[in-house]
Formats: C-alpha cells, structure tokens, sequence
C-alpha cells in the first residue's frame, strides 16, 4: 500500500502512543477511508520495527527508563497487535479503538542517537 507524506507522519507522531501514529496516517492522506487507514498503519508498524525505529515494551508492562524492551521479532509484534483489533470499530473515533490502543504495549521511538522516546 502507498502511504503518502512517511515523513511527515513520522515528525508529528515520534514520541506518540501509537493511536498517534494512527492518527497522523490519516490526517497526512485526507479522504483515506478507516479500512486503509488501518492498512497502512500496520505496514508502517511493520516497516518501522524492520528498520529498527520503534520498540516495544512488553504486553502488560508500562515502559521507565532502563526498563526491557519487547525483544521478538517484528511478525510476533504485528501478530499480537492485528489479532487484538477489535473487528467492531469503524471510524477512529470509535470508543472500542480508543480502548484497543490503551490496551496495547506501549510504542518506544528510536531516536538518530539510540535514545527511546515513550509517551
């Protein structure tokens, strides 16, 4: 799928939970219907794990300074979000997605230096 605007989506969202990212997908590329909107934040998810730009923090564990990041592969993070989406949502606005993206491990930006930003 092509994603317009990457790089802005990325300045406005780093150090964002990741409903922020979400968010930013679609107000980057207006007119994008929730369907694709979701698409293209799980290819982005995808390309920013493989390119070593996003961590996670483990399931059910909030992030601190120093504290272990998720370490698995990128397919077992995107697994565990995509089976958890709720299949009822259908806009963004949606209070079943507002909950989805509390839920979910928490989102760590890689900064050029190495540094993590969570929100």
């Amino acid at each position: 799928m092509k994603i317009e605007n990457v790089e802005r989506i990325l300045d406005s969202a780093f150090g964002q939970w990741a409903s922020g990212l979400f968010g930013a997908i679609g107000g980057f590329n207006p007119g994008i219907d929730f369907k694709d909107q979701k698409e293209a934040f799980f290819d982005l998810l995808e390309k920013l794990l493989e390119q070593g730009k996003v961590k996670f923090c483990p399931p059910n564990e909030l992030w601190r300074e120093g504290y272990d990041v998720w370490d698995v592969d990128a397919q077992t993070i995107l697994n565990y979000w995509r089976s958890r989406w709720p299949m009822n949502v259908t806009s963004e606005n949606d209070a079943g997605l507002i909950d989805y993206f509390y839920d979910m491990p928490a989102i760590l930006w890689v900064d050029s230096d190495g540094t993590l930003h969570g929100s």
